[in-house]
């Protein structure tokens, strides 16, 4: 019984390990400053990326063709679904937990900002493509 409970705790330790880590990751690349297309491009203001423009930017994003084999692994996909689950949190918790409401919207604007910079990069890495294109 001991045996088993520790291996519970010590898969748990690993999820949550794994979690932090993936996040760490996309929210690194969140941070990253967006180019000056991008505001073209979308009409969105870098500074004002909300979490309202999630879906708009993730949907774009998906309608732009990929540049290299090597943008395809993005995170897009996982990010989504966490956006999602963290917008039922934000609701649920709306009206009976304030503090965990705001901490959600965070992480709501989190993630519109990465796909903000999933954009931006798909955005550029084709635009280079064309100019290579173009040289030919």
């Amino acid at each position: 019984m001991i045996a088993a409970f520790i291996l519970v705790l010590s898969v748990m330790a690993v999820m949550e390990f794994a979690v932090a880590q993936w996040r760490s990751m996309w929210i690194a690349a969140s941070a990253q400053p967006l180019s000056e297309g991008f505001e073209t491009a979308t009409g969105i203001s870098p500074g004002a990326i909300g979490a309202e423009h999630f879906d708009l930017l993730t949907r774009t994003s998906e309608r732009l063709p990929f540049a290299s084999a090597q943008e395809r692994n993005v995170w897009l996909r996982e990010v989504r679904i966490y956006y999602r689950v963290i917008q039922l949190v934000e609701g649920i918790c709306a009206k009976w937990v304030p503090a965990a409401s705001e901490w959600a919207k965070g992480e709501l604007v989190a993630c519109a900002r990465y796909a903000g910079s999933v954009l931006d990069q798909r955005l550029n890495a084709n635009l280079e493509y064309a100019a290579d294109v173009r040289a030919f």
